[in-house]
């Protein structure tokens, strides 16, 4: 059989892995003059490649089934399993996986030889213009191919080639796809303090969505002039639509009672210093400023003076810091795609069209998206291997 992977990406190369080792005969087209470009930005130049934790649960798509089907059995163990196949060992850092040289180039290198061992052909630098079916089978590049597998990406770091060009493919062959938005990226927020820019801190973060906090996470957040950033923000990103506030809380360590407590306590020894330097062991003092803006309080005024209401005005605006989001960084800053080709026109086991006999979809192509930590990358060995397979059949 006969196979076209248009994209050598990781969803593209784990696809020419499992197609060829089924007996496939396999070309790969990539526009970049290498295969497995993206691949060495990942982790910090180490890969985060999969996570000990893998589940549906930990992506964002519009049909959550698909993914509880295509992910059954393809878990942690999956991705150390193939990679151990091509001589990448795994080691885990708090649930993230990475090879053991910590190395990206050395899974982009892995891949890539066994390509070559299999027979598979990579041809760099060849950005196709263009694929069709023709009498049950494909043209791509004047050639024809018996099967096809899309995983061209989709629309974060251009630069590395992902411009959206799959996405018109898929409509081509009469896909739906779902709009993109760029994900795990930075949020633009309304009105953005200057006086915070460059500041980082440990809060608890909340997507308040209709009045109704839909996801919470914790971490390191970063203050810059045009918004919020960190991996907490970056998580919470891909339920941006158009309407959403984040919810800060600076002192996650503190329910609101001890808190209040614990600073009327203090306020009894230190009274005289204003909030920023009273709080100073506790929070940035731009961040103090901030927080007593907006309980209506004068940052100046010192602290023991605030009437037991005004103290826990302060620390409600201290646990509830809220941020009105009116954008998302570009794709350029995105690390994925939210949105992409409808998966209910996909079959889950095997990412063949249901449209198309023998056309396929692997990796970012498709309406799936992982939060950080190696989760989308194990979905494109997932889809790819799948992809791949089922098209040599």
């Amino acid at each position: 059989m006969k196979t076209a992977v248009i994209g050598g990406g990781a969803a593209g190369l784990a696809s020419a892995v499992f197609a060829a080792r089924a007996g496939g005969a396999v070309t790969v087209f990539e526009g970049n003059d290498r295969v497995g470009r993206k691949l060495l930005s990942t982790g910090n130049g180490r890969c985060n490649l999969s996570n000990a934790d893998i589940s549906p649960a930990r992506y964002t798509t519009a049909c959550p089934s698909f993914l509880e089907a295509a992910l059954k059995g393809r878990g942690f163990d999956f991705a150390r399993e193939f990679f151990a196949s091509v001589g990448v060992p795994l080691t885990v850092e708090e649930g993230r996986a990475y090879p053991r040289s910590m190395r990206a180039s050395a899974v982009a290198d892995a891949l890539r030889f066994e390509c070559l061992r299999l027979g598979a052909e990579l041809r760099t630098g060849v950005r196709v213009s263009g694929a069709e079916a023709v009498k049950g089978r494909f043209m791509v590049e004047g050639e024809m191919f018996d099967r096809l597998i899309l995983a061209c990406g989709g629309m974060a770091a251009p630069a590395l080639g992902s411009d959206g060009f799959g996405f018109r493919l898929a409509k081509a062959f009469g896909h739906r796809v779902l709009e993109p938005y760029p994900a795990l990226v930075q949020l633009r927020v309304l009105g953005p303090d200057k006086s915070l820019k460059g500041i980082r801190a440990a809060a608890r973060a909340a997507a308040v969505v209709g009045g109704r906090r839909v996801r919470v996470e914790e971490g390191e957040v970063q203050f810059t002039d045009y918004g919020l950033s960190g991996v907490p923000i970056m998580q919470l990103s891909p339920l941006f639509r158009g309407e959403m506030e984040v919810a800060l809380d600076l002192l996650p360590e503190w329910d609101f009672t001890s808190l209040t407590e614990e600073l009327s306590a203090l306020a009894e020894r230190l009274g005289e210093l204003p909030p920023g330097d009273f709080l100073g062991g506790y929070l940035h003092k731009n961040l103090t400023r901030r927080a007593c803006l907006n309980a209506g309080l004068e940052p100046s005024r010192p602290v023991g003076s605030l009437t037991l209401r005004e103290l826990k005005s302060l620390v409600g605006a201290i646990k509830n810091m809220s941020f009105k989001i009116v954008g998302t960084n570009s794709w350029p800053q995105a690390q994925t795609t939210r949105g992409g080709v409808d998966l209910r026109e996909i079959e889950p086991k095997t990412m063949e069209s249901r449209l198309v006999r023998g056309l396929y979809f692997a990796g970012e192509i498709t309406d799936v998206c992982g939060e950080c930590g190696g989760y989308n990358l194990h979905w494109a060995w997932v889809s790819g291997a799948a992809a791949g397979a089922a098209s040599a059949r």
